[in-house]
């Protein structure tokens, strides 16, 4: 696990569907190209991980494990970004990018 995974614990999930569990079994969720690219890690320049903390509903629904009814793949790909943005804000402030 690398320290940016690590870091998800204690963290609030910032993709927040809208049956999220908060804090509950927060961990880091990585960016995927959709829901065929589960398993594949992003990682930027720098060869850090790029993603966003998220909880287990938030997490299954993003990589498509628990399918929701009206959310649609691109509406998750920009809830993602908007998620990513906000834990990249976090992980400069803890000196993780």
């Amino acid at each position: 696990m690398s320290e940016i995974t690590e870091s998800a614990r204690s963290e609030a999930c910032t993709l927040r569907l809208d049956k999220c569990n908060g804090f509950e079994g927060v961990v880091f969720a990585h960016k995927n190209g959709g829901r065929s690219g589960m398993g594949q890690k992003y990682l930027d320049e720098d060869g850090k991980d790029v993603g966003f903390y998220a909880c287990h509903y938030c997490h299954s629904t993003y990589d498509g494990q628990m399918p929701h009814p009206y959310y649609k793949i691109k509406f998750l790909m920009e809830m993602a970004e908007f998620a990513i943005r906000e834990t990249d804000k976090k992980l400069v402030k803890k000196g993780l990018k």
